[in-house]
């Protein structure tokens, strides 16, 4: 992380005395903050008063992440819905332009007549409730281009994960594309013809079958197909479908 120019600190309301405890028990690598009385916390909107104040969970800091500057203003920020569900630091880190070292050097390489492609998950350890990306690093060949998202009825390049045993996929983060002009037609449609980067958000499901199989140190299988039209200046090739998969393995959560 200090390579991409990151680090990573946590802060809660709890004394330093027991945040101790929980460092040394977990071998902890990364600093905590102790911000007795929330003082920090509400000071960035954090505290959670939507609660009853006689419930255990009252002055919990909202599930976030934010992304601060030296000099401690807030550039990004990325919320979950519960406390389980967390962002992963390497699906952060691609979310801001800068992966961390190592991430994506053992990518699928799909090489088609059209384009050239690396596809890789930022995490190769993944815990449950963990939240990581998918990555597609796509290069359209000379004179093609693939069809964005926009007001037009050609496929849509995508990445389509098979949601089985509970995996959540958010909704695929794509560039901003460019306008192409197709004259013969008059036809101006949403596509990218440069290098471009695809970013597929999985939650892992916190069920018990999943947490169960990652304190045994097992595995998780992520498949799915990476599929798009390309076009030239003259033709429009026929839909492509090309099988993914990865196996990541599983680790038990931080509690």
């Amino acid at each position: 992380m200090r390579v991409a120019g990151l680090e990573l600190a946590v802060i809660t309301y709890d004394p330093v005395e027991i945040q101790q405890v929980y460092v040394d028990r977990q071998e902890l690598e990364f600093p905590m903050l102790s911000d007795v009385g929330s003082a920090v916390i509400k000071s960035y909107g954090l505290l959670n008063e939507s609660v009853e104040t006689a419930s255990r969970v009252y002055g919990i800091p909202h599930p976030g992440t934010f992304i601060l500057d030296s000099n401690g203003r807030v550039l990004e920020r990325f919320f979950e819905r519960g406390y389980q569900p967390r962002n992963t630091v390497s699906s952060i880190a691609v979310k801001l332009g800068n992966p961390l070292r190592g991430t994506g050097v053992d990518g699928i390489r799909l090489t088609t007549d059209h384009l050239e492609a690396v596809a890789y998950p930022t995490d190769r350890i993944v815990a449950p409730g963990n939240r990581f990306s998918v990555v597609l690093d796509v290069t359209p060949k000379f004179g093609m281009h693939v069809y964005a998202p926009g007001s037009h009825s050609y496929q849509v390049i995508a990445l389509r994960i098979n949601p089985k045993e509970g995996l959540v996929t958010h909704p695929i983060i794509y560039p901003e594309s460019e306008i192409y002009h197709f004259e013969p037609l008059d036809e101006r449609v949403e596509v990218y013809q440069q290098p471009f980067r695809m970013v597929q958000d999985i939650t892992i499901p916190t069920v018990p079958e999943i947490r169960q199989r990652a304190v045994d140190g097992g595995s998780l299988i992520i498949d799915g197909v990476f599929e798009y039209q390309a076009c030239d200046d003259v033709i429009c090739y026929n839909p492509v479908v090309l099988p993914v998969s990865w196996t990541l393995t599983l680790r038990s959560i931080i509690d």
